[in-house]
């Protein structure tokens, strides 16, 4: 089975907007819908979609800053970003990059972007307000998941055909530190109450788990076929992971280290985040046009929301959940890059 990191050509209806204050919704998740050039907008407290937006060209990526009043949207095709109000639902404009921009984060305060280039192999630095590029950081081949910590201080990003994960320093905007993990890396989660950094890795259909101050291996996890993307849920207890040719999610008990749970959800599961409640999970199912919503506490499956035409949501599509404990600056360089792989 083979299928591009980002494209599809899948045609299904367009989710509709249902009439509801959008004043008194939220906090609102964003899903990119790869096959209509939009974004459906969900309203998470009665979990229906109450907006769609028209965006670039093959939407994939997408990041909502801490404070939720950012949302930027990666456009495979368009070679650009989207920047969508939080609040509003507006359109904002959009910024032009490089050949192929796929993950997104955005720090805390909805001013700086990072943008990984899955062709060109860097991570651009974005100035939001000016809608600019500030700088483009090297890192490995095909750089795809992001994450920011809570801090703004650091940016993690998987280097999928390098198989392996870099640190960046988000003040000097260098790598301090780069580890191999399993074979392509595609998404990554960040525990900073544990000092945790998790990514799912996609051919060799495990999870690795690191320390994430210094990027020193900790454990791999076996979980289904083709993990692509991982959340934290029940206060950082539980980590969900979305396995795209088995339908399934993975539940790993984060204290024990070990899966103790498989759930169903749609076909193609991709896009996965959790609601700041902590108790909620949204999982994007790109061949179902839909949204599961799980209970993470109770592990089961509670509703589905149809959505878009290929409903991918690569990223923190949700406000983040806030973290409490900040990561020991106690980083190291590694001066080993695997060799890159295809597949």
């Amino acid at each position: 089975m083979s299928r591009s990191p980002w494209l599809s050509t899948l045609a299904a209806p367009v989710a509709l907007a249902f009439g509801v204050s959008l004043a008194q919704a939220k906090p609102y998740a964003f899903i990119t819908n790869q096959g209509e050039d939009s974004v459906s907008v969900i309203d998470t407290a009665q979990d229906r979609v109450v907006k769609t937006l028209k965006v670039g060209s093959k939407p994939a990526g997408v990041a909502v800053s801490g404070d939720g009043r950012t949302v930027l949207v990666t456009n495979s095709a368009g070679k650009d970003v989207t920047l969508i109000d939080g609040e509003t639902l507006a359109v904002m404009g959009s910024i032009p990059l490089g050949e192929g921009p796929l993950g997104a984060a955005v720090d805390s305060t909805g001013k700086r972007g990072y943008v990984a280039d899955w062709y060109e192999h860097y991570v651009s630095v974005l100035d939001l307000s000016a809608r600019k590029v500030l700088a483009k950081i090297p890192v490995g081949k095909s750089p795809s998941g992001l994450v920011v910590s809570s801090d703004d201080r650091r940016v993690y990003v998987a280097n999928r055909d390098s198989d392996s994960v870099s640190l960046i320093d988000a003040k000097d905007l260098k790598v301090l530190a780069t580890q191999t993990v399993g074979q392509h890396p595609f998404g990554i989660a960040l525990d900073e109450a544990r000092n945790r950094l998790y990514t799912a890795n996609v051919l060799s259909n495990d999870v690795s788990v690191l320390e994430a101050s210094t990027l020193k291996p900790i454990q791999t996890l076996r979980v289904g076929e083709r993990p692509y993307a991982l959340a934290l849920a029940d206060g950082g207890r539980r980590v969900f992971v979305t396995n795209q040719y088995d339908d399934t999610v993975s539940v790993i008990d984060a204290e024990r280290l070990e899966v103790i749970d498989t759930l169903e959800v749609g076909e193609y599961p991709e896009g996965i985040a959790a609601h700041p409640d902590g108790r909620r999970v949204y999982v994007a199912n790109w061949f179902s046009n839909s949204v599961s919503v799980i209970d993470a506490v109770k592990l089961q499956l509670l509703t589905t929301i149809p959505t878009g035409d290929g409903s991918r949501a690569f990223g923190q599509f949700i406000a983040p959940v806030s973290q409490s404990a900040p990561i020991p600056s106690t980083a190291r360089t590694s001066k080993t890059r695997p060799p890159a792989q295809s597949g």
